[in-house]
């Protein structure tokens, strides 16, 4: 384990590179960096930098925030952030003084935004005027509003978080992260913190229950579940409690359930034999026998997987309609899921499960093989060498929330410094990060201003399959061939625009950039670069950005250019609309800003390449990707096969159940390491692989 010194000189060096990339103070780019790890953590969420100070309308109470995560649609949740940074070599706590006065400055912006419109006494151009034109316009709408305070220092008490009473009349709660929550978290390759729930805690004995299934693997229960208790628990942990995919999708449909509202008020206690219920998994499972009744006494990390509109529909039939929830039952499947089968197993659950809305890129959202085959080409493709350079370094593409922090944490320092070498910390990609480069160059700047997690949701669509007749597997092996090493190079390529792009436009602080809508002045201006480029017959050149690992000062004053048009368009939205934010987000802000000509084109000839050339290359990197396909099903097949699994297969109990003959004699081939070598049709090695899966959604487990 690492110690708190440790840590904090690790958390350190991480600020310090990134309040250097990004040109901030060190207390915002602790901010960032924070904000950036719990991105996909529902207490968290999809976060807005903000740097806002000011004073009260009437007894000057001083008002302070670092930031805000955008309203939950689920969940009705909103979240204001503040920082507070120690250049302190050793961790100093963190005194409950200094801790009431970080939140006390929270709470008066909140005060001041709903009672007092402070959004009037903020510039359009800043996005704290979003935020208290937000909380001025919803005031008492918003169910919960969550105060988060980052620190590298620790606390002189140790808690989580906890309910904090009122503020403006809106329910409020406090998380303090802290030096040892964050070490915690860093340290954990989970990417969301688990909620504990004691059903004592909601003043009920439990949940009643019958266990229906119990394998090595899972244990699931037939329940029923009071709507009272229910709503209780969606009002106090919101969103934290949908599984992400689903929580996706529930914050796109929105709004209640009709018939759920008039089931619960004409007739409550038909609401069980009426709905379908709902569908949760859940990493540990108390049950107690109580007067001789098996009862859910307690849960960890309790996820609904399938049943979001239905519990937030009763939640907002008691909150909002103010309807009696007496009477009202749901049947609940619950399943306990291990924390080593949980990736595999939850979005199966949710994607089976779930009827109401096409969930079949549940997958993508944990495993999907997209991100593995980038993952694996990161590991293995370097970047062009460069002069003077000992080591050829490579990008590394995060598939999963730390990983990179995580790979690295524990080693020596000789085994760090080799790793650092390897894996500079300036060249990672992350998987939302990915979404949000393809995004601009494919010409949505509006879906990249959405936030992270709603424009990776739009980026994983391309993975789904719109044909029924189609399975997603059959799909992504036909758009397989399209994500090779040569759309891994390209992506690098619009990662490396990207962040020039971002130095760039800090780096106009003080002169044009007015100081605040980067992410999405970036967006916009490398989207205009890319469209100027196809609207005169060319692509960009992206093989040379790869090739140099950078970009010339020419197209740096032009992208500069780019900037300074893309800032003035977002900067004035039209008539009728003040929310700059909301305007980056909409496709008639594309319309207006792909129109703009761009001054520079003599700087980007050199940048352009045919459309005929780049159709050419594009078809030899998809010749190579089906290639490269095909020699990794092989060596799995190979592998498999060498460690015995094929042949533990064939001595499966169930496998004529799922098998069929033709199958079998292909399965006895692979089982041996002769038989393996005659294999040499993709097709059989995909039906080897297809098998496989089969078996094992089936239980097949190798010994």
């Amino acid at each position: 384990m690492m110690t708190d010194k440790s840590f904090l000189d690790e958390l350190r060096q991480i600020v310090i590179r990134r309040a250097a990339a990004m040109h901030l103070v060190d207390t915002m780019a602790f901010v960032s960096e924070v904000a950036e790890r719990l991105e996909e953590d529902p207490v968290f969420g999809q976060f807005v930098p903000v740097e806002y100070s000011g004073v009260g309308s009437r007894n000057k109470r001083q008002l302070r925030v670092h930031g805000f995560t955008e309203l939950d649609e689920s969940d009705g949740t909103i979240g204001l952030v503040i920082g507070k940074w120690s250049d302190a070599d050793a961790p100093e706590t963190l005194t409950t003084a200094a801790m009431n006065q970080l939140s006390g400055w929270l709470e008066n912006f909140v005060l001041e935004a709903v009672d007092s419109g402070l959004n009037e006494r903020i510039a359009e151009a800043n996005p704290a005027y979003e935020l208290a034109t937000q909380l001025g316009s919803l005031g008492k709408k918003i169910n919960r509003i969550r105060l988060h305070i980052f620190t590298n220092q620790p606390l002189s008490q140790k808690f989580k978080e906890e309910v904090y009473g009122e503020v403006a009349g809106i329910p409020v709660e406090r998380h303090i992260w802290d030096l040892q929550r964050l070490k915690s978290i860093y340290e954990s390759s989970r990417e969301r913190e688990a909620v504990e729930i004691f059903l004592s805690d909601f003043g009920v004995g439990g949940i009643p229950c019958i266990e229906a299934v119990r394998t090595d693997n899972l244990r699931s229960f037939l329940c029923v579940i009071e709507g009272t208790l229910l709503a209780d628990l969606f009002e106090r942990y919101g969103s934290r409690l949908l599984e992400g995919n689903v929580r996706a999708f529930l914050g796109m449909k929105g709004g209640v359930n009709k018939g759920i509202r008039a089931t619960i008020q004409d007739s409550p206690s038909l609401f069980f034999a009426y709905n379908n219920g709902i569908a949760a998994t859940a990493a540990d499972v108390t049950v107690e026998n109580v007067d001789g009744r098996q009862l859910v006494t307690g849960l960890v990390d309790l996820q609904i997987v399938n049943g979001g509109q239905t519990t937030a529909s009763i939640l907002n039939a008691r909150k909002k309609d103010r309807l009696s929830l007496s009477g009202v039952t749901v049947q609940m499947k619950l399943t306990e899921v291990n924390r080593d089968d949980a990736h595999d197993l939850i979005p199966k659950i949710a994607q089976y499960a779930n009827t109401q809305n096409k969930v079949a890129v549940a997958d993508f959202f944990a495993n999907h093989p997209f991100h593995r085959k980038i993952e694996e080409i990161s590991r293995r493709i370097q970047v062009p060498a460069k002069a003077g350079a000992r080591v050829q370094s490579k990008w590394f593409y995060e598939r999963s929330r730390g990983q990179f922090q995580n790979e690295r944490l524990y080693l020596t320092k000789a085994k760090k410094d080799a790793f650092d070498l390897e894996y500079p910390t300036e060249q990672v990609i992350n998987k939302t990060e990915l979404a949000k480069y393809d995004g601009a160059w494919r010409e949505k700047p509006h879906w990249v201003s959405l936030g992270a997690q709603k424009n990776f949701t739009k980026f994983a669509a391309q993975f789904s399959s719109n044909d029924p007749d189609v399975t997603e597997s059959e799909y992504w092996n036909k758009v397989s061939p399209n994500y090779g090493e040569s759309y891994y190079q390209q992506i690098v390529a619009v990662a490396i625009l990207w962040k020039r792009t971002e130095s760039i436009v800090s780096a106009g602080r003080g002169d044009w950039y007015e100081g605040d809508y980067r992410p999405q002045i970036v967006a916009y201006s490398l989207s205009l670069l890319f469209h100027s480029l196809r609207h005169s017959g060319n692509e960009f050149d992206l093989g040379q950005i790869w090739a140099r690992q950078g970009i010339d000062g020419g197209l740096e004053n032009c992208i500069r250019n780019l900037a300074l048009a893309a800032q003035k368009a977002i900067l004035n939205p039209p008539q009728g609309m003040t929310n700059v934010g909301e305007w980056s987000k909409k496709e008639a802000c594309w319309e207006i800003i792909r129109q703009i000509s761009v001054p520079c084109t003599q700087q980007l000839e050199q940048w352009c390449v045919g459309k005929e050339e780049y159709k050419k290359v594009k078809a030899e990197g998809k010749k190579l990707g089906m290639q490269d396909d095909g020699i990794v099903l092989q060596k799995t097949v190979y592998e498999l096969s060498g460690g015995g699994y094929w042949l533990a297969l064939l001595k499966w109990s169930k496998i004529s159940e799922y098998v069929s003959p033709a199958e079998r004699t292909l399965l006895v081939r692979a089982s041996t390491a002769q038989g393996v070598m005659k294999i040499n049709i993709e097709k059989d090695w995909r039906i080897l692989l297809e098998i496989r899966k089969r078996c094992e959604d089936e239980g097949f487990r190798k010994g």
